[in-house]
Formats: structure tokens, C-alpha cells, sequence
């Protein structure tokens, strides 16, 4: 029987001034270098975290930084979880001003055009966002992937619910446009939790150059896909890929005092997606492992992991300090004149 590789991925991509976009969860513009170090430091929770639980698996980080640009830190948890760091252009940039937020996000079909080189029949592959922790192994996820050819998280969003100033009905509309036939409810599925076997990575990547060709040709007031999960959504459906596997496995975790859809049991998931934890949760967590070198006691982790992060919930003490972040990150801000 021949062996077969499980690869998790996350990446980076850091924008230049000229084409930098806003980012709300981690509060600036893409060439920023507060956000650049935000983004540098959930590295270390991320990587640390699903090393521990997936021992096997190969771990690589994309860029367009080279290795030596990348903080010591950095270098040394590679290091440390040997994690492959791929360095790689931008070949799928939107447009300038296509939309106003997160436009680096469609470099991950730059990191599927790489790993379909790479990927060899039967491996299966992970994209997961960095802002994500692993707490517990994931062979079933891979298994299932193995399976059925991927594993996806489906949002589960109505119909007219607007995701980045599209709805899904926009979604059908820019579908039928381009394929020339109406699909099923189109489900718009989380681009923070892609899993695929070798050939749906293949399969991806033959698709995308069309819808991407027709979708960057729309006039300007035609409905249109602003962000690499809306195109992930509509190749989804095109290549039958259509599943909620991902659901058992992740969940999008909202902390915020303004919204918070933490309940009790999702600490039991494989991964926390935490978006807004990036500045305090997970930042907190990023100190703990620079200072330990490492995971320390797993229980006394996921202790302070769950406290700091808010899952299953927050308590006083987490409430108190993530005040005292945002005061703090707001008086840098205004000291960088940002």
C-alpha cells in the first residue's frame, strides 16, 4: 500500500502600500506593520498547537516573504515543529479596488496551484486559517477526506444574509452567468477550514481560471464574488463537492462583548476558529509559548487557552483585560498616527 501525506497549511501575505486593504478583525490596512506583527505572532499557536495533536503531518507556511525576511522568532518555531516555509508571488490578485477588505484572501488558490504540483494521489491537504488553535488529533478528518475527497464547513447562512456585500442569491446569479445553468441553493463555505483529497485539489485549480476570468469581467453594478470563499463556494458546487464534514471539526467562534456565539460544548472541537482573539486571546497564548519554548503542561494550556480566548465562555477576568488591550492597542494606534 502505498504511503500517503496529510498537509496542513496556513499562510501569509504581506501587502504593500499601494495595494493594501482593511483588515476589521486585526483593526488596520495591510501594510501596517502593527498588523504585519499580528499576524507573525498567531503564527506561534497556531503551528504549536497542530503540531502537537498531528505528529505525521506535514506542515508548511506560505509567503511571499522570504525565509530570512521572517522574525527569529518566527524561524524558530519552524524550527521547532518543522514547518516548511513556501515562499511564493501573488499570481491571483484581485484588481485593485475590487472590494474594500481582506484582499489578500485569494492567495489560497496560489497555495492549491502549488500543492496540486506537489500533492501525489491519495494525499489529502488542509487550509486553515493561522488565527485557528488544533486541540485535538485530526486523522478522522483526514480519513473522511481520504474518503469522500473533502471535508467543508458550511456557514449554514440564508439565503439573502449579506457575507461581504453578497448574498447568496448573488452567488447563484454570478453561477449561472458563468456556466450557463441555475445550481442547487448555493452554501457559502468558510474559507478559514478547507480540507481536500490530491484530485479535488486538482480539480480546484483546473476550474478556477474561469469562473475568475468571467467573475473580474462583471460590469461594476452586476453582483459579483468579493473574497476567495465566495469563488470557493460557487467551485464547490461546480465540482460536486457540496458537504458539511468540516462541521464536526470547526467552528467560527465569536468573543466579542457585541457578539458571542460560544456555547457550551465547543470546546470539545478539533479546531477554535477564533477571529477576534487575535489581539488578546491569542496573543496572550503567543507569550505563554515564547516563554515556555514550547507547549507546556497540556492541561494548564487549554485552561488558559479556554480563559483568554473565551471558550466556552468569558469570564470577568478575560473581560477585564481585553478592555485594557483595546485601550492599549488604541493608544499605539494613535501613536503610529494610524
Amino acid at each position: 500500500m502505498t504511503a500517503t501525506t496529510d498537509y496542513i497549511a496556513t499562510w501569509f501575505y504581506r501587502e504593500s502600500h499601494d495595494e493594501a486593504s482593511f483588515y476589521p478583525q486585526a483593526g488596520g490596512r495591510g501594510d501596517s506593520a502593527l498588523l504585519h506583527s499580528v499576524y507573525m505572532q498567531i503564527q506561534v499557536p497556531f503551528f504549536t498547537t497542530f503540531r502537537h495533536y498531528n505528529p505525521q503531518a506535514r506542515l508548511l507556511f506560505f509567503t511571499n516573504l522570504e525565509a530570512g525576511e521572517l522574525p527569529p522568532f518566527l524561524r524558530r518555531l519552524f524550527s521547532r515543529t518543522g514547518t516548511e516555509v513556501v515562499t511564493r508571488p501573488y499570481s491571483c490578485r484581485p484588481p485593485k479596488g475590487w472590494y474594500k477588505s481582506w484582499m489578500n484572501q485569494f492567495y489560497v488558490y496560489d497555495v492549491m496551484m502549488e500543492m496540486e504540483r506537489r500533492m501525489a494521489p491519495g494525499d489529502t491537504l488542509l487550509v486553515c486559517d493561522a488565527d485557528c488553535l488544533c486541540r485535538h488529533p485530526l486523522d478522522s478528518l483526514f480519513q473522511a477526506v481520504r474518503q469522500t475527497g473533502s471535508a467543508l464547513y458550511d456557514m449554514q447562512y440564508p439565503q439573502d444574509y449579506l457575507i461581504n456585500g453578497t448574498t447568496l442569491k448573488d452567488m447563484e446569479t454570478v453561477y449561472s452567468g458563468c456556466y450557463g445553468r441555475q445550481p442547487a441553493p448555493i452554501c457559502y463555505y468558510g474559507g478559514e477550514f478547507i480540507a481536500l483529497r490530491a484530485d479535488a485539489v486538482a480539480a480546484v485549480c483546473r476550474e478556477f481560471p474561469t469562473l475568475w476570468d468571467y467573475n473580474f469581467h462583471l460590469p461594476p453594478d452586476a453582483p459579483r464574488l468579493h473574497e476567495e470563499a465566495h469563488m470557493f463556494s460557487l467551485l464547490a458546487e461546480r465540482l460536486g463537492l457540496r458537504n458539511d464534514t468540516g462541521n464536526r471539526y470547526v467552528k467560527r467562534m465569536w468573543t466579542t462583548s457585541q457578539y458571542c456565539n460560544v456555547a457550551p460544548g465547543d470546546e470539545a472541537l478539533s479546531v477554535w476558529h477564533l477571529p477576534a482573539e487575535k489581539k488578546s486571546g491569542l496573543h496572550r497564548l503567543y507569550r505563554l509559548l515564547e516563554r515556555e519554548g514550547g507547549m507546556p503542561d497540556e492541561a494548564s494550556f487549554w485552561k488558559k487557552a479556554g480563559a483568554w480566548c473565551g471558550v466556552p465562555r468569558a469570564g470577568m477576568g478575560k473581560k477585564a483585560h481585553d478592555l485594557l488591550a483595546a485601550i492599549g492597542n488604541k493608544l499605539t494606534s494613535l501613536a503610529h498616527g494610524r
